[in-house]
């Protein structure tokens, strides 16, 4: 009886032996599972560090841009599937089912590290979305990390500051316009501007005070001040008007030189001197940038001369240019093609820089430390413009380019919305 007894405590203790041996592999298990998928939240958790960091030194600096560009924004880093642009550098390009991503080993195994790519927000307001396209400065980075057989997902939000806000016409100080001046908006990337389609989004900045006159000025969108807001003889706005408004910091440019640009890419040639970085178009003559960068003293246009481009265009001067006394032809017909910067700081001259519009003026002036006029009797400027102080008496319709949202400013971009994604 006692052996019998013996033999069933040896039986007993020998199950729980296995089982508690079956409990301690399945806890080791799962433990190296849990262990595991820490390791691949991490990996994504770094790819997405590792896109990020990349489109902040790619922004980072404007508007001081060295290259010439159509749309600033992340249509780059969206191209390849989303794995163009700055995203390219991460690494080789690989397949994960239907989608491309970067790819960067980051653990033991060959196939262990992040697969990254660029993916589009949704941000077409209206028809099916385009995920090639970046509308409003904003995308997704998507970061896959796998290790081991496990794989975690996380997304980021990017979100970029645009050079021109979101502002046809934007002043560190006062804007003042009249004589049948006009604000309405388009965008360039459906289709050049057309009045019956024109949107209300034509809307106007000061960091001091708005003053309309005239019974055709019309914004047709918002004015926001930091000062106020004036209407007199029949002005209106269409929008919200917005006195007492927190102001804008607008960054200075850069100056580009001298030296200036050499005479490569101007024709004909000798409409500029290098020497001296004047461009002098006069006498009814065309002179034709090739796309690029330019850095040129001043500009001056006259004689009902022309100043042509077919490419995307940077032009930088650092003195006042006149180019009221012809029109700039921009045969892209997209504001974003044509950017003209100044880095003249000179408060006191209303005439830093001085234009007249025209039947193909797209371009964007960004000059927040130069005095800008407008004049010339009713013309078109179809794009966007910041100046230190605006005038306009000559009755300039501005068209406000939204496709400028994508010209970037050299504020970093900032990230958000980050959050791991579970089946």
């Amino acid at each position: 009886m006692a052996l019998v007894l013996v033999l069933l405590v040896i039986a007993v203790l020998a199950l729980l032996g296995v089982a508690g041996t079956r409990s301690a592999q399945t806890e080791l298990q799962m433990g190296s599972k849990e262990m595991v998928g820490r390791q691949a939240l991490s990996a994504a958790e770094a790819g997405i560090n590792h896109a990020y960091s990349l489109i902040k030194s790619s922004v980072t600096g404007r508007p001081g841009m060295s290259a010439a560009c159509t749309q600033c924004g992340f249509d780059s880093e969206l191209s390849g599937g989303g794995t163009g642009g700055t995203i390219a550098s991460i690494g080789s390009t690989a397949t994960l089912g239907t989608q491309s991503y970067r790819f960067r080993v980051f653990g033991g195994g060959t196939t262990d590290g992040y697969y990254v790519q660029g993916a589009d927000n949704y941000d077409e307001a209206t028809g099916a979305n385009n995920p090639a396209i970046d509308r409003d400065a904003k995308i997704y980075l998507v970061s896959r990390g796998r290790v081991g057989g496990a794989e975690r997902v996380v997304t980021a939000l990017v979100t970029a500051t645009p050079l021109f806000g979101s502002y046809g016409v934007a002043s560190k100080t006062n804007v003042n316009m009249s004589g049948g001046s006009s604000t309405d908006s388009f965008d360039s990337r459906d289709a050049a501007y057309a009045a019956l389609t024109a949107g209300s989004h034509g809307n106007v900045l000061a960091d001091g005070n708005i003053s309309l006159s005239g019974g055709s000025t019309v914004i047709k969108g918002d004015a926001t001040a930091s000062g106020t807001v004036t209407t007199s003889g029949g002005a209106s706005v269409t929008g919200t008007t917005l006195p007492s408004a927190p102001p804008i910091s607008f960054p200075s440019v850069p100056a580009c030189g001298p030296p200036y640009s050499p005479n490569a890419g101007i024709t004909p040639s000798t409409l500029y001197t290098a020497s001296t970085g004047v461009l002098n178009i006069q006498g009814g003559a065309t002179g034709t940038l090739a796309g690029g960068t330019y850095c040129f003293n001043h500009i001056t246009i006259g004689g009902g001369s022309i100043l042509s481009v077919s490419s995307p265009v940077n032009i930088f001067v650092i003195a006042a240019s006149d180019l009221s006394g012809g029109s700039v032809a921009n045969t892209s017909l997209n504001a974003s093609s044509l950017k003209l910067f100044s880095s003249l700081n000179a408060p006191s001259n209303n005439n830093g820089f001085k234009l007249s519009g025209g039947t193909q003026s797209y371009m964007s002036i960004y000059a927040p430390d130069t005095g800008i006029t407008f004049s010339g009797g009713t013309t078109d400027f179809y794009g966007a413009v910041v100046g230190y102080n605006i005038t306009d008496t000559g009755g300039t319709r501005f068209h406000y380019d939204q496709s400028l949202v994508n010209v970037l400013g050299p504020t970093p971009p900032r990230l958000s919305s980050w959050h791991e994604v579970r089946n």
